[in-house]
Protein backbone atom coordinates (compact mmCIF):
# COMPACT_ATOMS: atom_id res chain seq x y z
CA UNK A 1 0.00 0.00 0.00
CA UNK A 2 5.04 4.75 -1.97
CA UNK A 3 6.10 8.61 -4.66
CA UNK A 4 3.63 9.01 -7.33
CA UNK A 5 4.92 5.69 -6.89
CA UNK A 6 2.61 4.19 -5.40
CA UNK A 7 1.03 2.64 -3.30
CA UNK A 8 1.40 3.65 -1.22
CA UNK A 9 3.97 4.11 2.43
CA UNK A 10 5.16 4.10 6.10
CA UNK A 11 6.56 1.30 6.28
CA UNK A 12 16.47 -3.87 17.26
CA UNK A 13 15.95 -6.59 18.04
CA UNK A 14 16.72 -6.43 21.64
CA UNK A 15 15.42 -7.69 24.87
CA UNK A 16 12.05 -8.45 24.02
CA UNK A 17 10.44 -7.23 27.16
CA UNK A 18 11.72 -3.68 26.25
CA UNK A 19 10.61 -4.11 22.42
CA UNK A 20 6.71 -4.40 23.09
CA UNK A 21 7.07 -2.38 26.18
CA UNK A 22 8.46 0.31 24.53
CA UNK A 23 6.67 0.39 21.03
CA UNK A 24 3.05 -0.45 22.64
CA UNK A 25 3.63 2.83 25.19
CA UNK A 26 4.39 4.74 21.56
CA UNK A 27 1.68 3.48 19.84
CA UNK A 28 -1.06 3.90 22.36
CA UNK A 29 0.28 7.64 22.97
CA UNK A 30 -0.64 8.22 19.40
CA UNK A 31 -3.07 6.32 19.16
CA UNK A 32 -2.07 5.00 15.59
CA UNK A 33 -2.76 1.44 15.25
CA UNK A 34 -4.10 -0.17 12.49
CA UNK A 35 -7.83 -0.02 13.49
CA UNK A 36 -7.56 4.16 13.01
CA UNK A 37 -5.45 5.17 10.11
CA UNK A 38 -2.34 4.70 7.72
CA UNK A 39 0.81 4.77 9.43
CA UNK A 40 4.29 6.67 8.13
CA UNK A 41 7.44 4.21 8.29
CA UNK A 42 7.95 5.27 11.79
CA UNK A 43 4.56 4.10 13.02
CA UNK A 44 4.01 1.23 11.41
CA UNK A 45 7.75 0.33 11.75
CA UNK A 46 6.50 0.35 16.15
CA UNK A 47 3.20 -1.52 15.03
CA UNK A 48 4.35 -4.00 13.04
CA UNK A 49 7.34 -4.77 15.65
CA UNK A 50 4.31 -4.99 18.01
CA UNK A 51 2.31 -7.71 15.86
CA UNK A 52 5.27 -10.00 14.39
CA UNK A 53 7.90 -9.42 16.68
CA UNK A 54 7.11 -12.41 19.06
CA UNK A 55 6.57 -14.78 15.65
CA UNK A 56 9.74 -13.72 15.23
CA UNK A 57 12.17 -12.62 17.57
CA UNK A 58 13.64 -16.25 18.24
CA UNK A 59 14.54 -16.82 14.55
CA UNK A 60 15.98 -12.90 14.12
CA UNK A 61 17.81 -12.44 17.34
CA UNK A 62 20.84 -12.43 16.08
CA UNK A 63 20.51 -10.20 13.17
CA UNK A 64 21.65 -6.76 13.31
CA UNK A 65 19.51 -3.76 14.32
CA UNK A 66 18.44 -1.49 11.00
CA UNK A 67 17.94 1.91 10.75
CA UNK A 68 15.55 3.54 11.77
CA UNK A 69 13.26 4.66 8.56
CA UNK A 70 12.40 8.19 8.46
CA UNK A 71 11.46 8.47 4.88
CA UNK A 72 8.44 7.91 2.63
CA UNK A 73 6.99 8.21 -0.92
CA UNK A 74 7.67 11.99 -0.52
CA UNK A 75 11.03 11.26 -0.96
CA UNK A 76 10.43 9.38 -4.57
CA UNK A 77 10.31 12.80 -5.98
CA UNK A 78 14.03 13.61 -4.99
CA UNK A 79 15.72 15.62 -7.16
CA UNK A 80 18.05 12.83 -7.17
CA UNK A 81 16.06 10.69 -8.79
CA UNK A 82 17.69 8.67 -12.16
CA UNK A 83 15.81 8.98 -15.39
CA UNK A 84 15.67 6.85 -18.30
CA UNK A 85 17.96 7.22 -21.21
CA UNK A 86 16.66 7.87 -24.28
CA UNK A 87 19.29 6.70 -26.14
CA UNK A 88 19.18 3.50 -24.72
CA UNK A 89 19.40 0.90 -27.37
CA UNK A 90 16.92 -1.55 -25.18
CA UNK A 91 14.24 0.81 -25.47
CA UNK A 92 11.01 0.08 -27.23
CA UNK A 93 10.91 2.42 -29.91
CA UNK A 94 7.21 0.80 -31.11
CA UNK A 95 5.63 3.12 -28.28
CA UNK A 96 6.59 6.65 -26.61
CA UNK A 97 9.46 5.72 -24.83
CA UNK A 98 10.17 9.00 -22.46
CA UNK A 99 7.29 10.76 -21.35
CA UNK A 100 7.85 14.71 -20.95
CA UNK A 101 8.32 14.08 -17.42
CA UNK A 102 10.69 11.19 -17.73
CA UNK A 103 13.10 13.83 -18.71
CA UNK A 104 12.93 16.63 -16.17
CA UNK A 105 13.18 16.90 -12.63
CA UNK A 106 10.67 14.12 -11.06
CA UNK A 107 9.41 16.88 -8.11
CA UNK A 108 5.70 17.17 -9.18
CA UNK A 109 5.56 20.74 -10.78
CA UNK A 110 2.09 22.77 -10.30
CA UNK A 111 0.52 24.79 -13.37
CA UNK A 112 -0.98 27.56 -12.12
CA UNK A 113 -4.49 27.58 -13.79
CA UNK A 114 -7.21 28.53 -11.41
CA UNK A 115 -9.33 29.52 -14.57
CA UNK A 116 -9.25 26.55 -16.78
CA UNK A 117 -8.31 27.76 -20.63
CA UNK A 118 -10.66 26.71 -23.40
CA UNK A 119 -10.10 24.01 -25.29
CA UNK A 120 -12.50 21.32 -26.60
CA UNK A 121 -14.71 19.00 -24.17
CA UNK A 122 -12.73 15.47 -22.99
CA UNK A 123 -13.40 12.19 -22.83
CA UNK A 124 -15.83 12.29 -20.18
CA UNK A 125 -17.73 15.89 -20.80
CA UNK A 126 -18.44 15.07 -24.40
CA UNK A 127 -19.54 11.91 -23.50
CA UNK A 128 -23.49 11.45 -24.70
CA UNK A 129 -23.61 8.22 -22.36
CA UNK A 130 -22.07 6.25 -19.41
CA UNK A 131 -22.20 2.82 -21.22
CA UNK A 132 -19.98 0.45 -21.66
CA UNK A 133 -18.63 1.51 -24.64
CA UNK A 134 -17.56 5.60 -22.89
CA UNK A 135 -16.16 2.89 -20.21
CA UNK A 136 -14.23 1.34 -22.60
CA UNK A 137 -12.75 4.44 -24.15
CA UNK A 138 -12.11 5.65 -20.25
CA UNK A 139 -9.66 1.96 -20.02
CA UNK A 140 -8.04 2.25 -22.86
CA UNK A 141 -6.85 6.02 -21.62
CA UNK A 142 -5.71 4.44 -18.47
CA UNK A 143 -3.95 1.74 -20.41
CA UNK A 144 -1.82 4.07 -22.21
CA UNK A 145 0.41 4.03 -18.81
CA UNK A 146 1.10 0.90 -19.23
CA UNK A 147 2.92 1.08 -22.56
CA UNK A 148 6.37 -0.17 -22.59
CA UNK A 149 8.78 2.68 -22.51
CA UNK A 150 5.64 4.97 -20.36
CA UNK A 151 4.97 3.51 -17.31
CA UNK A 152 6.48 0.43 -17.89
CA UNK A 153 9.94 -0.32 -17.72
CA UNK A 154 11.12 -1.92 -20.70
CA UNK A 155 14.00 -3.91 -19.61
CA UNK A 156 12.48 -5.80 -16.60
CA UNK A 157 8.58 -5.45 -17.22
CA UNK A 158 8.46 -3.68 -14.34
CA UNK A 159 5.97 -0.57 -13.54
CA UNK A 160 7.13 2.81 -12.42
CA UNK A 161 5.36 4.27 -9.96
CA UNK A 162 4.83 7.08 -11.94
CA UNK A 163 6.46 8.77 -14.82
CA UNK A 164 9.74 10.57 -13.18
CA UNK A 165 9.89 7.73 -10.55
CA UNK A 166 11.39 4.14 -11.58
CA UNK A 167 10.35 2.58 -7.67
CA UNK A 168 8.75 0.52 -6.49
CA UNK A 169 6.66 -1.93 -3.86
CA UNK A 170 4.82 -4.40 -3.27
CA UNK A 171 1.52 -2.64 -3.04
CA UNK A 172 2.53 -0.91 -6.81
CA UNK A 173 3.36 -4.72 -7.75
CA UNK A 174 -0.33 -5.57 -6.81
CA UNK A 175 -1.73 -2.34 -8.49
CA UNK A 176 0.24 -3.57 -11.85
CA UNK A 177 -0.81 -7.29 -11.45
CA UNK A 178 -4.65 -6.08 -11.27
CA UNK A 179 -4.22 -3.53 -13.89
CA UNK A 180 -2.64 -6.89 -16.59
CA UNK A 181 -6.13 -8.34 -15.50
CA UNK A 182 -8.27 -5.90 -15.66
CA UNK A 183 -6.78 -4.67 -18.94
CA UNK A 184 -6.97 -8.78 -19.84
CA UNK A 185 -10.66 -8.91 -19.10
CA UNK A 186 -11.32 -5.58 -21.53
CA UNK A 187 -9.64 -7.28 -24.06
CA UNK A 188 -6.81 -4.32 -24.11
CA UNK A 189 -3.81 -7.14 -24.16
CA UNK A 190 -3.92 -10.11 -26.05
CA UNK A 191 -2.95 -13.27 -24.37
CA UNK A 192 0.41 -13.57 -26.28
CA UNK A 193 3.13 -11.71 -27.89
CA UNK A 194 5.91 -10.02 -26.34
CA UNK A 195 3.55 -7.49 -23.96
CA UNK A 196 0.66 -9.78 -24.10
CA UNK A 197 -1.14 -10.51 -20.75
CA UNK A 198 1.36 -13.50 -20.30
CA UNK A 199 4.67 -12.08 -21.16
CA UNK A 200 3.63 -9.73 -18.79
CA UNK A 201 2.49 -12.12 -15.73
CA UNK A 202 5.40 -14.21 -16.70
CA UNK A 203 8.28 -10.83 -16.08
CA UNK A 204 6.55 -9.59 -12.56
CA UNK A 205 6.43 -13.71 -11.09
CA UNK A 206 9.74 -13.90 -12.14
CA UNK A 207 10.73 -10.66 -10.24
CA UNK A 208 8.75 -12.24 -7.37
CA UNK A 209 10.31 -15.99 -7.69
CA UNK A 210 13.90 -14.57 -7.49
CA UNK A 211 14.38 -10.40 -6.17
CA UNK A 212 16.91 -10.27 -3.45
CA UNK A 213 15.18 -10.45 0.29
CA UNK A 214 16.41 -8.98 3.82
CA UNK A 215 18.12 -10.22 6.27
CA UNK A 216 14.81 -11.85 7.79
CA UNK A 217 13.91 -13.71 4.32
CA UNK A 218 11.59 -10.88 3.82
CA UNK A 219 11.29 -8.59 0.69
CA UNK A 220 13.29 -5.04 0.98
CA UNK A 221 10.59 -2.13 1.02
CA UNK A 222 11.35 -0.61 -2.22
CA UNK A 223 12.96 -2.16 -5.63
CA UNK A 224 14.05 -0.38 -8.42
CA UNK A 225 11.93 -1.11 -11.82
CA UNK A 226 15.00 -0.26 -14.04
CA UNK A 227 16.94 -3.26 -12.52
CA UNK A 228 14.79 -5.41 -10.36
CA UNK A 229 17.55 -4.61 -7.75
CA UNK A 230 16.92 -3.45 -4.46
CA UNK A 231 16.67 0.62 -3.59
CA UNK A 232 18.66 0.68 -0.69
CA UNK A 233 19.00 4.34 -0.40
CA UNK A 234 15.21 3.69 1.14
CA UNK A 235 14.91 0.05 2.23
CA UNK A 236 17.96 -0.23 4.45
CA UNK A 237 16.10 2.58 6.61
CA UNK A 238 13.51 0.42 7.22
CA UNK A 239 14.19 -2.25 11.01
CA UNK A 240 10.63 -3.71 10.09
CA UNK A 241 11.32 -7.18 8.79
CA UNK A 242 8.27 -6.91 6.52
CA UNK A 243 5.85 -4.53 5.09
CA UNK A 244 2.64 -6.20 5.99
CA UNK A 245 -0.06 -3.72 4.72
CA UNK A 246 2.11 -3.69 0.96
CA UNK A 247 2.00 -7.70 1.44
CA UNK A 248 -1.91 -7.73 1.45
CA UNK A 249 -2.60 -5.42 -1.13
CA UNK A 250 -0.03 -8.15 -3.01
CA UNK A 251 -1.93 -10.76 -1.93
CA UNK A 252 -5.35 -9.55 -3.04
CA UNK A 253 -4.11 -9.19 -6.82
CA UNK A 254 -2.43 -12.68 -6.72
CA UNK A 255 -5.18 -14.32 -6.04
CA UNK A 256 -7.20 -12.77 -8.37
CA UNK A 257 -4.74 -13.49 -10.77
CA UNK A 258 -4.41 -17.28 -9.93
CA UNK A 259 -8.73 -17.39 -10.33
CA UNK A 260 -8.27 -15.40 -13.23
CA UNK A 261 -5.76 -17.82 -15.02
CA UNK A 262 -4.89 -21.17 -13.31
CA UNK A 263 -1.85 -21.46 -15.45
CA UNK A 264 -0.41 -19.69 -12.72
CA UNK A 265 -1.48 -20.95 -9.35
CA UNK A 266 1.76 -23.37 -8.79
CA UNK A 267 3.89 -20.40 -9.46
CA UNK A 268 1.92 -18.26 -6.63
CA UNK A 269 1.72 -20.48 -4.51
CA UNK A 270 5.48 -21.84 -4.71
CA UNK A 271 6.51 -18.35 -3.16
CA UNK A 272 3.59 -17.31 -0.91
CA UNK A 273 3.82 -20.61 0.85
CA UNK A 274 7.04 -21.26 0.47
CA UNK A 275 7.37 -24.33 -1.13
CA UNK A 276 10.82 -24.62 -1.73
CA UNK A 277 12.07 -22.91 1.22
CA UNK A 278 13.93 -20.20 -0.81
CA UNK A 279 11.26 -17.56 -0.26
CA UNK A 280 9.22 -16.03 2.57
CA UNK A 281 7.99 -17.32 5.80
CA UNK A 282 4.64 -15.61 5.73
CA UNK A 283 2.71 -18.10 7.63
CA UNK A 284 4.67 -16.83 10.84
CA UNK A 285 3.10 -13.48 10.47
CA UNK A 286 -0.78 -15.60 10.03
CA UNK A 287 -1.45 -15.79 14.01
CA UNK A 288 -0.67 -12.21 14.80
CA UNK A 289 -3.60 -10.83 12.37
CA UNK A 290 -6.36 -12.31 13.98
CA UNK A 291 -6.09 -10.29 16.60
CA UNK A 292 -5.55 -7.26 14.41
CA UNK A 293 -8.75 -8.06 12.10
CA UNK A 294 -10.71 -8.32 15.36
CA UNK A 295 -10.10 -5.23 16.69
CA UNK A 296 -9.38 -3.06 13.61
CA UNK A 297 -12.27 -0.21 12.16
CA UNK A 298 -9.84 0.64 9.41
CA UNK A 299 -10.41 0.17 5.81
CA UNK A 300 -6.31 -0.59 5.88
CA UNK A 301 -6.96 -3.73 7.71
CA UNK A 302 -9.67 -4.86 5.32
CA UNK A 303 -7.53 -4.96 2.81
CA UNK A 304 -4.53 -7.04 4.93
CA UNK A 305 -6.93 -9.68 6.20
CA UNK A 306 -8.50 -9.73 2.91
CA UNK A 307 -5.31 -10.57 0.68
CA UNK A 308 -3.84 -13.09 3.41
CA UNK A 309 -7.29 -14.71 4.09
CA UNK A 310 -7.65 -15.30 -0.03
CA UNK A 311 -4.40 -17.94 0.59
CA UNK A 312 -4.72 -19.07 4.84
CA UNK A 313 -8.85 -18.53 4.35
CA UNK A 314 -9.20 -21.42 7.51
CA UNK A 315 -7.42 -19.67 9.88
CA UNK A 316 -8.45 -15.75 8.49
CA UNK A 317 -11.65 -16.32 6.28
CA UNK A 318 -13.79 -14.30 8.99
CA UNK A 319 -11.34 -11.52 9.24
CA UNK A 320 -12.83 -9.16 6.57
CA UNK A 321 -16.67 -10.04 8.38
CA UNK A 322 -15.18 -8.94 12.05
CA UNK A 323 -13.57 -5.86 10.59
CA UNK A 324 -17.04 -4.95 9.21
CA UNK A 325 -18.53 -5.80 12.20
CA UNK A 326 -16.14 -3.25 14.01
CA UNK A 327 -16.82 -0.29 12.08
CA UNK A 328 -21.26 -1.05 12.27
CA UNK A 329 -20.97 -2.16 15.61
CA UNK A 330 -23.26 0.73 18.17
CA UNK A 331 -20.16 0.75 20.77
CA UNK A 332 -18.21 2.16 17.48
CA UNK A 333 -20.44 5.54 17.38
CA UNK A 334 -21.02 7.67 14.38
CA UNK A 335 -19.93 11.01 12.90
CA UNK A 336 -22.29 13.25 10.78
CA UNK A 337 -19.89 14.52 7.45
CA UNK A 338 -22.33 17.40 6.12
CA UNK A 339 -24.67 15.96 7.06
CA UNK A 340 -24.21 12.36 6.09
CA UNK A 341 -23.95 10.12 9.07
CA UNK A 342 -21.33 7.68 8.74
CA UNK A 343 -19.25 4.77 10.77
CA UNK A 344 -16.03 6.28 13.08
CA UNK A 345 -13.34 3.99 11.32
CA UNK A 346 -10.69 5.04 9.46
CA UNK A 347 -11.23 5.47 5.95
CA UNK A 348 -9.35 6.57 2.64
CA UNK A 349 -11.61 6.58 -0.58
CA UNK A 350 -9.12 5.15 -2.95
CA UNK A 351 -8.28 2.14 -0.95
CA UNK A 352 -12.14 1.99 -0.12
CA UNK A 353 -12.37 1.66 -3.64
CA UNK A 354 -9.87 -0.55 -4.12
CA UNK A 355 -11.80 -3.17 -1.50
CA UNK A 356 -14.77 -2.84 -3.54
CA UNK A 357 -13.28 -3.26 -6.96
CA UNK A 358 -10.92 -6.00 -6.12
CA UNK A 359 -12.12 -8.46 -2.72
CA UNK A 360 -14.76 -9.63 -4.41
CA UNK A 361 -16.50 -9.27 -1.18
CA UNK A 362 -20.46 -10.27 -0.67
CA UNK A 363 -20.97 -8.38 2.31
CA UNK A 364 -23.39 -5.93 1.24
CA UNK A 365 -22.10 -3.76 4.05
CA UNK A 366 -18.98 -3.12 2.37
CA UNK A 367 -20.88 -1.17 -0.34
CA UNK A 368 -22.94 0.55 2.14
CA UNK A 369 -19.98 2.05 3.60
CA UNK A 370 -18.72 3.30 0.20
CA UNK A 371 -22.07 4.60 -0.54
CA UNK A 372 -22.07 6.52 2.73
CA UNK A 373 -18.67 7.69 1.78
CA UNK A 374 -19.62 9.20 -1.59
CA UNK A 375 -22.76 10.84 0.13
CA UNK A 376 -20.21 12.58 2.20
CA UNK A 377 -18.30 13.98 -0.23
CA UNK A 378 -21.99 15.01 -2.44
CA UNK A 379 -23.15 16.90 0.43
CA UNK A 380 -20.13 18.67 1.33
CA UNK A 381 -20.51 20.25 -2.46
CA UNK A 382 -24.37 21.03 -1.93
CA UNK A 383 -22.92 22.49 1.03
CA UNK A 384 -20.02 24.53 0.25
CA UNK A 385 -20.05 24.56 -3.49
CA UNK A 386 -16.62 22.93 -3.52
CA UNK A 387 -15.58 19.76 -5.24
CA UNK A 388 -14.10 17.45 -2.97
CA UNK A 389 -12.41 14.16 -3.86
CA UNK A 390 -10.49 12.75 -1.12
CA UNK A 391 -7.55 9.91 -0.94
CA UNK A 392 -4.22 9.24 -0.68
CA UNK A 393 -1.18 10.58 -3.15
CA UNK A 394 1.59 13.15 -3.58
CA UNK A 395 0.22 16.78 -2.97
CA UNK A 396 2.09 19.99 -4.43
CA UNK A 397 4.70 20.26 -2.12
CA UNK A 398 6.16 16.90 -3.21
CA UNK A 399 5.12 15.23 0.13
CA UNK A 400 2.95 11.92 0.44
CA UNK A 401 -0.50 12.85 1.91
CA UNK A 402 -3.53 10.54 3.36
CA UNK A 403 -6.85 12.45 3.23
CA UNK A 404 -8.96 10.97 5.47
CA UNK A 405 -12.89 11.19 4.89
CA UNK A 406 -13.25 10.23 8.54
CA UNK A 407 -10.88 8.89 11.53
CA UNK A 408 -11.72 6.56 14.53
CA UNK A 409 -12.26 9.68 16.68
CA UNK A 410 -14.60 11.78 15.20
CA UNK A 411 -12.28 13.96 13.25
CA UNK A 412 -13.37 14.55 9.34
CA UNK A 413 -12.07 15.95 6.01
CA UNK A 414 -8.39 15.59 7.68
CA UNK A 415 -5.50 15.36 5.54
CA UNK A 416 -2.36 14.67 6.97
CA UNK A 417 1.34 14.20 6.16
CA UNK A 418 3.56 11.34 7.40
CA UNK A 419 4.60 13.38 10.38
CA UNK A 420 0.67 13.58 12.07
CA UNK A 421 0.40 16.94 11.08
CA UNK A 422 -2.10 18.34 8.83
CA UNK A 423 -1.34 19.52 5.60
CA UNK A 424 -1.73 23.36 5.09
CA UNK A 425 -1.85 23.10 1.44
CA UNK A 426 -5.63 23.20 -0.16
CA UNK A 427 -6.43 19.24 -0.26
CA UNK A 428 -6.14 17.40 -3.38
CA UNK A 429 -8.78 16.14 -6.20
CA UNK A 430 -7.75 13.01 -6.91
CA UNK A 431 -8.48 11.66 -10.11
CA UNK A 432 -8.87 7.92 -9.48
CA UNK A 433 -11.60 8.94 -7.01
CA UNK A 434 -13.76 11.43 -9.06
CA UNK A 435 -13.72 8.39 -11.70
CA UNK A 436 -14.53 5.60 -9.52
CA UNK A 437 -17.39 7.88 -8.11
CA UNK A 438 -18.17 8.01 -11.86
CA UNK A 439 -18.54 4.29 -12.06
CA UNK A 440 -20.35 3.57 -9.21
CA UNK A 441 -22.96 5.84 -9.41
CA UNK A 442 -23.08 7.97 -12.46
CA UNK A 443 -24.63 11.11 -10.54
CA UNK A 444 -24.45 14.45 -11.70
CA UNK A 445 -22.36 15.21 -8.80
CA UNK A 446 -20.09 12.70 -9.65
CA UNK A 447 -19.80 13.54 -13.63
CA UNK A 448 -19.52 17.59 -12.46
CA UNK A 449 -16.54 16.29 -10.58
CA UNK A 450 -14.87 14.55 -13.42
CA UNK A 451 -15.69 16.97 -15.75
CA UNK A 452 -14.22 19.83 -13.82
CA UNK A 453 -10.78 17.79 -13.65
CA UNK A 454 -10.92 17.46 -17.01
CA UNK A 455 -10.99 20.79 -17.56
CA UNK A 456 -8.19 21.72 -14.73
CA UNK A 457 -5.80 18.66 -16.20
CA UNK A 458 -3.70 18.80 -19.40
CA UNK A 459 -4.04 16.03 -22.42
CA UNK A 460 -4.44 12.14 -20.78
CA UNK A 461 -1.77 11.71 -22.99
CA UNK A 462 -0.04 8.80 -20.88
CA UNK A 463 -3.20 7.85 -19.44
CA UNK A 464 -4.94 10.20 -16.88
CA UNK A 465 -3.30 12.48 -14.52
CA UNK A 466 -3.34 12.41 -10.68
CA UNK A 467 -5.48 15.53 -9.89
CA UNK A 468 -5.55 19.29 -8.74
CA UNK A 469 -5.91 21.15 -5.74
CA UNK A 470 -9.14 22.73 -4.74
CA UNK A 471 -8.43 25.91 -6.19
CA UNK A 472 -7.36 24.21 -9.73
CA UNK A 473 -3.74 23.89 -9.74
CA UNK A 474 -2.55 21.15 -11.60
CA UNK A 475 -0.42 18.14 -10.21
CA UNK A 476 1.40 17.46 -13.39
CA UNK A 477 2.22 13.50 -13.82
CA UNK A 478 1.35 10.10 -14.99
CA UNK A 479 0.93 7.44 -11.84
CA UNK A 480 0.08 3.66 -11.57
CA UNK A 481 -1.82 4.67 -8.63
CA UNK A 482 -4.21 6.45 -10.67
CA UNK A 483 -4.38 4.18 -13.65
CA UNK A 484 -4.79 1.01 -11.83
CA UNK A 485 -7.38 2.34 -10.23
CA UNK A 486 -9.50 3.53 -12.82
CA UNK A 487 -8.98 0.24 -14.94
CA UNK A 488 -10.87 -1.40 -12.07
CA UNK A 489 -13.21 1.39 -12.12
CA UNK A 490 -14.16 1.16 -15.95
CA UNK A 491 -13.90 -3.01 -15.85
CA UNK A 492 -16.71 -2.66 -13.07
CA UNK A 493 -18.73 -0.39 -15.15
CA UNK A 494 -18.45 -2.66 -17.66
CA UNK A 495 -19.50 -5.49 -16.40
CA UNK A 496 -22.72 -4.26 -14.17
CA UNK A 497 -23.55 -2.39 -17.96
CA UNK A 498 -24.00 1.09 -16.16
Amino acid sequence: MMHMVTGKKFHNLSVLTSVLLLASVEIKKKNLFYNNWRFNKKTKSLLVAVIIFGILLSVFAFLPRGNQATSDRQNLFDSSTPTPDPTDSTTDISTPTVGPEKTQNPTPKVTPTLTPKPKPPGLIESAQAMNSTFWQKVAETAWKYYAPGVGLDVKTGLPWGSTGSPYITDWDIGVYIQAVIDASKLNLTQPTGDWGFNSRIDKVLEFLETRELNNYSYPFWFYQATDAKVWHQNSDKATDPVDVVDTGRLFVALNNLRNYDSNFTARINNFVYNQQGNRSNYAAIVPSLISEGNASTSIYSYIICSGFASFWPSTLGNLTTKILDNIYSPANGNVTINGVVVPKSAITTDVLLTAVFDTNTTDSRLNTLMNQVYLAHEAYYTQTGKFRAFGEGPQLTSEWQWEWVVLPDGSCWAALAADYKGIELPPMIYTKVAIGFLALYNTTFSRDLCVNLERHNSEPIFGFRVGVDEQGHQLDGFSSLTNGLILGAALYSVQNSL
